[in-house]
């Protein structure tokens, strides 16, 4: 994620500034990765969210969504109640359940009774489910799910006053994919597969996860089906719908000759293709060095892709980022999550930094290897600057603070000093290949 620079001096005016990792795609912390969240241990830890197949109705005027959510689930112990984190401004009117666990159709007597407590839903089950038990859950709801909480809400509809175009999109990070979907709130419980319906007027387009797989005519609105079979954190789930325009092409990876989809929803307007069309063209060059430095783009079978939004910053949403603009350092910084955020995600939020400072490093380095070292060097003394004016803290977030969403995303800590830090790393090092 890239915050607004106000967002940045805010967060320096009101909050006080003050890991390890696993060899594996998931970086634990020792205890309980959700020891802030009351409904982890008793609720949340009880099951495993395998898959959804979620439909919505959309706007890019307002936040109003309805729907529906299905979800696959596994229980990792005796249970007799689910409980999903949703907005307690969102109105749930049924909940069906299925043991037929090979398709998505539920019998329409199937339903369980349910209790929507604040930002929760209890849900009791027909009967005690057992540890290993697989079942499907649909719950349908809907709303209007804006919270107007500036950049941190979790669904924002808002217009771009640079080409004037309406857009409705999420930004579920960190605690907020509960403002638009059901969900369970678990960094180490990443999903592992989405189908994902849109629908909204025929004269817009709702970009998402994964490929696009179907488009269905609907009157005067289409239903746009996209789908993703990578694992995926529950914050990363995303969509963003406005009067866009698809430009898309093909880039390679590391030069086996594979290639990767570069899908952008922009604008559908000449201006905006004629302002940034080398820049988002350049994201093809990115990907090539970061596949060449790392490993192969991780999701190379699906797409990298971007979605426009008036949010002043980018959220590097899996294979799909939502972002305000293609400046170079944005772009390079929100494909880099994809690496670092994504493919390997924290598995506590006081190690925000694993992916913060990656990402942020990677403007340098996308810098060093596409711009030259000269403006490598001016981004490296500008970060150093920014960092340096932190006096008292460090890249790793407090136990205290760690509900602060302010301080996970300390412009200074989280993103200029780990980058530095791993600059330091790579300096000390002296090898780069070692250290890619």
């Amino acid at each position: 994620m890239r915050i607004p620079l106000v967002t940045f001096f805010l967060a320096c005016t009101l909050i006080p500034v003050i890991g390890q990792m696993h060899d594996g795609c998931l970086l634990e912390h020792p205890g309980s990765v959700s020891y802030k969240n009351p409904l982890y241990e008793k609720w949340l830890s009880a099951y495993d969210v395998i898959s959804y197949n979620i439909f919505l109705s959309v706007s890019d005027r307002d936040t109003r969504i309805d729907g529906s959510a299905a979800l696959l689930i596994a229980a990792e112990r005796d249970l007799d109640t689910i409980v999903l984190e949703l907005q307690e401004a969102l109105n749930v009117s049924k909940i069906q359940f299925s043991d037929d666990i090979g398709r998505w159709s539920f019998m329409d007597s199937d339903t369980l009774s349910f209790e929507k407590k604040g930002d929760a839903v209890y849900i009791a089950m027909d009967r005690p489910r057992m540890a290993d038990d697989k079942f499907r859950l649909k719950i349908f709801y809907g709303g209007d799910a804006g919270q107007n909480r500036g950049f941190f809400a979790g669904i924002t509809s808002s217009k771009d006053h640079g080409y004037g175009f309406d857009v409705t999109y999420t930004l579920s990070e960190p605690h907020n994919s509960k403002d638009w979907l059901p969900v369970k709130q678990v960094l180490e419980d990443k999903i592992d597969s989405v189908t994902f319906r849109l629908r909204c007027h025929k004269d817009l387009l709702a970009g998402s996860n994964g490929l696009l797989v179907d488009v269905e005519e609907d009157g005067e609105d289409h239903i746009l089906t996209w789908r993703t079979r990578y694992p995926m954190a529950y914050y990363l789930l995303s969509f963003a719908v406005a009067d866009y325009r698809d430009f898309s092409f093909y880039t390679p990876l590391s030069g086996d000759g594979d290639s990767v989809l570069v899908q952008n929803y922009i604008y559908d307007d000449k201006e905006v293709f004629s302002d940034w069309e080398d820049e988002i063209r350049a994201t093809g060059s990115m990907i090539t060095t970061f596949s060449k430095l790392l490993v192969d783009y991780p999701f190379a079978l699906e797409k990298y892709g971007h979605c426009m939004a008036p949010m002043g910053g980018g959220m590097e949403h899996q294979t799909m980022t939502t972002l305000q603009d293609f400046s170079f350092y944005l772009v390079s910084h929100e494909l880099a999550h994809q690496w670092f955020g994504d493919f390997v995600t924290c598995g506590n939020w006081q190690d925000i930094w694993i992916n913060e400072g990656f990402a942020s490093y990677f403007e340098y380095v996308a810098a060093q290897q596409l711009l030259g070292q000269e403006a490598a060097d001016g981004w490296m003394d500008n970060a150093m600057s920014i960092a340096l004016r932190e006096t008292d803290g460090s890249v790793y977030v407090p136990e205290e603070l760690v509900e602060d969403t302010y301080r996970l995303f300390d412009y200074g800590l989280s993103y200029k000093k780990g980058a530095i830090l791993l600059h330091m790393i790579r300096f000390i090092l002296n090898d780069d290949s070692l250290f890619f």
